[in-house]
């Protein structure tokens, strides 16, 4: 059975449940495999543990990070 893995760091659930809709429905048309026999697994980063630059993602947050996963938290810094 096919596996889908996804490194990334936080994302909602809401996130997770879309991604896996579109990841296993396009996997499944392409192989021809049953999606009920397609696995995908969310490996995901805090954002204190992943790094760019020399500095933690906490320190200095990807503009990506700031406007999806942790919008509230970034609003005021």
């Amino acid at each position: 059975m096919p596996a889908i893995i996804i490194h990334s760091i936080e994302m909602t659930d809401e996130q997770k449940k879309l991604l896996a809709d579109k990841f296993i429905s396009a996997f499944s048309e392409v192989s021809n495999v049953p999606k009920d026999r397609i696995y995908l697994f969310f490996n995901g980063y805090e954002l204190n543990e992943a790094a760019t630059g020399g500095k933690l993602f906490s320190e200095n947050p990807p503009k990506s990070a700031k406007a999806k996963f942790n919008a509230e938290e970034w609003e005021n810094k």
